[in-house]
């Protein structure tokens, strides 16, 4: 079974299903609601463990009631969240999220800076035992470590290269991994007012990377590697909800990298499962399963909408 280290940040999110964003303050009364842990690094983490991988979490939480549930729905499915660090007298991440049918959504975050950033604990000479790591831009000095010691040990990583409020933790941050995968907004953060295949081009020119990536949601994702500029299409599915279409698709792709597959095989695999969990409401608790995904495949290969990812 391939194992994937996760490293980032875990917050609990509440997700509220609203008919349209509202214009002006007032009240709104949601349609449906759901709760459930998130975040890019314990999303991509419990995309692992359904997926049939060995999914390990080093994440922080406060010593709450929201980091009791974080901890638990981890555990719950499958995630090694023995390494997940309580902070007494901190907060849990916490997100409150609008949801509309067309499965675009709104967020209100919440961070505690008491939630001790302190990386110094974290037993980086267990990286070398897993086959790849995931890293987010959430907790900048931990992902700073553990993508170095990935680096050193040989182990391949991919930063989940978002958007921050501190564009130099993300400059910092993508050197050190060797599959880095912008979101568009953080891409054009990193090189300015270029189109993506150059942009691309230019990060990878830096050198140290096996591929420099993009994801474009339903357009799928591009990149270049030593072989040049690639695209991959997106699989086309009624979008019910977005939330967490993003770690999912990088959770998917370590997962790929972890078994040995190559970029196009990672590429096309992560496209489809962020695509399963896109076609169901309810954020991270939607991401699929082994089995989910083969009857979604299924469907969307008799329909000719997706080729085969394995």
């Amino acid at each position: 079974m391939s194992g994937v280290l996760c490293v980032g940040v875990a917050v609990y999110d509440q997700i509220f299903a609203l008919g349209q964003f509202p214009a002006r303050p007032t009240k709104i009364f949601a349609n449906d609601f759901s709760a459930c842990v998130g975040g890019p690094a314990a999303n991509g983490s419990i995309t692992v463990a359904r997926q049939g991988g060995r999914a390990t979490l080093w994440a922080r939480v406060g010593g709450d009631m929201q980091g009791d549930r974080i901890v638990a729905e981890l555990a719950g499915n499958g995630v090694d969240a023995s390494r997940v660090r309580r902070v007494a007298g901190a907060r849990s991440g916490t997100s409150a999220v609008g949801v509309t049918p067309d499965g675009e959504r709104m967020l209100w975050v919440f961070a505690d800076p008491a939630l001790d950033a302190d990386a110094a604990w974290l037993p980086l000479n267990d990286v070398a035992r897993h086959d790849a790591v995931l890293a987010d831009v959430r907790w900048p000095a931990a992902s700073r470590a553990v993508l170095a010691a990935a680096r050193q040990a040989g182990v391949p990583s991919v930063l989940d290269a978002d958007l921050t409020s501190d564009p130099q933790a993300l400059a910092d941050l993508v050197p050190l991994a060797t599959h880095v995968l912008f979101s568009e907004p953080a891409l054009a953060q990193a090189v300015g007012d270029l189109p993506a295949e150059q942009g691309l081009r230019a990060v990878f020119g830096r050198g140290g990377h096996a591929v420099v990536g993009v994801t474009r949601g339903e357009q799928g994702c591009a990149w270049v590697d030593a072989e040049g500029y690639h695209e991959e299409p997106g699989v086309k599915v009624r979008v019910l909800d977005t939330l967490a279409a993003g770690d999912v698709f990088h959770g998917a792709y370590a997962l790929a990298l972890a078994q040995g597959r190559d970029a196009r095989e990672c590429a096309r695999y992560a496209n489809l499962v962020a695509a399963a969990k896109c076609a169901r409401w309810g954020g991270g608790a939607s991401i699929p399963t082994v089995a989910e995904l083969e009857a979604f495949a299924h469907h969307h290969r008799a329909e000719g909408a997706c080729k085969e990812y394995s």
